[in-house]
């Protein structure tokens, strides 16, 4: 198993699964991840060497993971589509844009990728139990992929979680517990890992740190993908979502670790939308220190919706050369709606944030029109509709053909 150290002074952390962070740099009043740190000299040539070989999902990267995937969780986690949108491309004003399609997985997001492979490193600890403190996506990866380990789920809400993702938690059988704050949340789940060794899928410190190292692993393999989906080239430009910066940064690892095997040149920018402006404020001030934000209106993008960011999404934001935005709730249904009439796909409200942040930042000439990037579409818009369900349909009563010809603006037309 890979040893733990920290992202930001290198020390060496305590190698159980955690979300505590390095203990030094909290002392410091500057909380920052831990990261998994592999033997290159024996990863790197299997690495490589499972490029051409059979294994295909994410299990074929298993040299660079801290527990081996098996045939059955390849199956779950095969690559994501990664989607040519030209129409989108020229609207948003780039030369070359693909969407990296998240939704396919067993709970249709990103996260999936991280239970997967939290879910067979527990396996093969030992660990019976997966927990997470989450109101969203991460919440529905652990139910998932705990049952399909055999594992039990355990998820702690806190009070007014979104009742659709509620629901669709509930339908993986999960254990659900509801905490009074979110901070409740953190405090309890803590308490469960430590007290009863349980595997946390989510970041349960204050101030937060980010997901536990190992988890954070699975991740990488969006990097990973990229490489080969583009005939093992880099893109200029990856953007994400951003809430504590979980896959970002571990995608900002994934292309470093091809650039330490020679197998890529360099690393894309990693750059993306967040909400209430946190690492902004810590890229303007040009700390390592993160400030919690104000959260100073109601937002749609609830999966991402913290009011203060971690170090490891500053880290990956700063060192790769990106650029952060804090969206607003007329960009977030502007990038929607984009979305589905340039290229038929619906993003989840915070999955938009990420184009977002592309828009605004081709506007401000901060992203080159000529440059090719990967916009990352973390999880399906079906999650965001809850607002929706209890509306009547918004469409007119028909007669006939004719209504629907005068409806969507055209002269209706004479059958041959």
């Amino acid at each position: 198993m890979p040893r733990l150290v920290c992202i930001r002074c290198g020390t060496e952390g305590v190698s159980t699964p955690h979300g505590r962070g390095c203990e030094v740099c909290r002392a410091q009043g500057v909380p920052a991840n831990l990261r998994t740190d592999y033997d290159m000299t024996v990863a790197g040539p299997q690495f490589i060497a499972d490029l051409d070989g059979p294994l295909r999902g994410t299990a074929r990267y298993r040299a660079l993971l801290p527990a081996e995937l098996d045939d059955a969780d390849a199956a779950a986690t095969s690559p994501s589509p990664l989607i040519p949108a030209p129409r989108l491309a020229a609207a948003a004003g780039v030369e070359t844009l693909w969407i990296k399609d998240e939704s396919r997985g067993l709970s249709w997001s990103f996260k999936d990728r991280a239970g997967a492979v939290a879910a067979a490193h527990a396996r093969a600890l030992g660990v019976n139990v997966l927990i997470t403190a989450s109101t969203g996506n991460a919440a529905a990866a652990t139910a998932a992929h705990a049952r399909r380990a055999g594992l039990q789920p355990v998820v702690v809400f806190a009070r007014g979680v979104d009742p659709l993702m509620a629901a669709f938690v509930a339908g993986y059988g999960a254990h659900i517990a509801v905490a009074a704050t979110k901070k409740d949340r953190w405090r309890i789940v803590a308490d469960a890992v430590e007290r009863y060794g349980w595997y946390p899928m989510s970041n349960y410190s204050d101030p937060p740190v980010g997901n536990n190292p190992y988890a954070l692993d699975g991740y990488k393999a969006i990097a990973y993908e990229i490489w080969e989906q583009l005939g093992r080239r880099v893109p200029d430009a990856v953007y994400f979502p951003i809430c504590y910066g979980d896959a970002l940064a571990a995608s900002r690892r994934g292309f470093g670790d091809l650039t330490a095997l020679g197998l890529a040149d360099r690393i894309p920018a990693h750059s993306g939308g967040e909400i209430y402006g946190s690492i902004s404020s810590a890229l303007i001030q040009g700390t390592d220190s993160i400030p919690l934000a104000a959260a100073d209106h109601p937002t749609a993008a609830t999966s991402i919706s913290s009011p203060q960011s971690t170090f490891q999404a500053l880290q990956a934001i700063r060192d790769s050369g990106g650029a952060i935005h804090a969206v607003n709730e007329t960009e977030l249904s502007d990038a929607v709606r984009l979305a589905v009439e340039t290229e038929g796909v619906l993003l989840e409200v915070a999955a938009a944030a990420g184009l977002a942040a592309l828009l605004r930042h081709r506007r401000d000439a901060v992203l080159p029109r000529g440059h090719e990037v990967v916009l990352v579409a973390s999880s399906t818009g079906l999650k965001s509709l809850y607002r929706q369900l209890n509306s009547a349909v918004d469409g007119p009563l028909i007669d006939d053909a004719a209504d629907l010809a005068t409806m969507v603006g055209k002269r209706e037309v004479t059958a041959r």
